[in-house]
């Protein structure tokens, strides 16, 4: 395949005489009139590719034939021979192709054979060595099951001889001081009792057998009665009982009173502020006991600064909200002491109100004091009726009755002569 610039004199002057030109002239004159031949007929001179080999043979055989003679037998054997030649050729070169496609194929497999053997041998010793880590880590592990196992023995002993001492203890504690269990009788918080009985249970080192005979004996009054309730296969279960105490006593159910409570709790008249909030705090741990520490601390403040009873600390306690109950407490407290400094001094008598009594009491004290000025009188107002003299009474007159008689027209001038009688003298209305 030859391109129209690398045609020489011969090829150049077939290929004119295969289009039926003059092959005369030298080759510039010969590609000059090729090239015009080529374009007329429409074919890109730059492009077009000459197959000259097989164009030659073939217009040799078309001329041998067209022209047969003696040298025709000749020329076919030269193109078999021509054509032998070349298919060996191209054997030959196929077969070193694939000699040297198959040589390079299995170096690179004998290259990646090498590696795969190497990945291979590196995964197998990390693998052992992974394995010999595990064997060592189960090693330890058995070692520290059979130590574990042990120590939990140890463990049981120590918690069935601890049991033993408990329950073959004398009653008296050696060294140290007993503390009583509390009563509960029903009237105080249940909560509190227990907390005082727990810590007294623990205090005192108490087993379970312990725990329920002083509770048994800690109830009184009503309260007993709840091991009534309590069945007798669980009478010796100290959580059983506790329990049956709860059920009746606990604050659950009250829950309810103690949210009423607390939101209409006011600070009382003579009540400080520290009172007032040591009562606020406790309400709200009574109402909201399963809340949250953080929703139990937002109802403190506000119940707090509700229920203030001066309207200055409550407007500032509005006005300035804080964050827990202590600062807000904290906050009142200066506005209380601040309202006071800020105060005038005056000097005022102290006075003494009593409280108002009863209707009978107040007759008892009319009757009292009226006897009493009457015991007050001076004895130059003290008439006697006997002989009509002034300083005595007729109880103590030396004067005879007799006379007394006599007198009495006296007596009774004297007596229309009175125009003022004594005060304490005139009838009680």
């Amino acid at each position: 395949m030859t391109k129209f610039n690398e045609l020489k004199i011969p090829q150049l002057k077939n290929a004119l005489e295969q289009r039926g030109l003059s092959a005369a002239g030298n080759k510039a004159e010969l590609q000059a009139r090729l090239r015009e031949a080529m374009e007329a007929e429409g074919v890109s001179v730059d492009e077009y590719v000459f197959h000259l080999e097989i164009e030659e043979l073939s217009t040799k055989v078309e001329g041998r034939a067209e022209a047969p003679g003696p040298s025709a037998g000749l020329d076919m054997n030269m193109m078999m021979t021509a054509i032998s030649q070349i298919s060996s050729q191209m054997s030959q070169l196929s077969s070193q192709i694939s000699s040297e496609l198959s040589s390079q194929i299995n170096a690179q497999l004998e290259k990646q054979d090498t590696r795969i053997s190497q990945v291979l041998s590196q995964l197998e010793a990390q693998k052992t060595h992974v394995t010999s880590q595990l064997e060592t880590q189960d090693l330890k592990i058995t070692q520290l099951q059979e130590k574990t196992g042990g120590i939990e023995t140890e463990v049981d002993a120590m918690k069935a001889r601890l049991c033993e001492l408990q329950l073959n203890r004398p009653n008296d504690l050696t060294g140290g001081s007993k503390v009583n269990a509390p009563s509960f009788d029903g009237t105080v918080s249940f909560s509190i009792f227990k907390l005082q009985f727990e810590t007294t249970a623990t205090t005192n080192n108490w087993g379970t057998a312990d725990k329920v005979a002083a509770l048994v004996v800690s109830l009184k009054g009503s309260a007993a009665e709840v091991l009534q309730t309590v069945p007798e296969i669980d009478r010796g279960n100290y959580d059983a009982i506790m329990a049956a105490i709860e059920r009746r006593y606990g604050s659950d159910h009250r829950q309810q009173m103690f949210q009423m409570e607390l939101m209409n709790r006011f600070q009382k008249i003579n009540e400080t502020l520290q009172e007032y909030a040591t009562e606020i705090e406790r309400l709200a741990h009574l109402a909201y006991a399963k809340e949250t520490a953080d929703f139990i601390e937002k109802m403190k403040c506000q119940a707090f600064v509700r229920g203030l009873r001066d309207p200055e600390t409550k407007r500032a306690a509005y006005s300035t909200p804080k964050g827990t109950f202590a600062e807000t407490m904290s906050f009142a407290l200066a506005q209380e002491t601040a309202a006071l400094l800020s105060k005038p001094v005056h000097r005022v008598h102290r006075v003494h109100v009593e409280e108002p009594n009863s209707l009978e009491e107040t007759i008892r004290d009319v009757i009292r004091e009226s006897l009493s000025q009457m015991t007050r009188r001076s004895s130059s107002d003290i008439k006697c009726y006997n002989c009509g003299k002034i300083g005595h009474i007729s109880r103590n007159c030396s004067t005879p009755h007799s006379q007394s008689k006599a007198n009495s027209g006296g007596r009774k001038r004297i007596s229309e002569t009175d125009n003022t009688a004594p005060e304490t003298q005139q009838p009680l209305n």
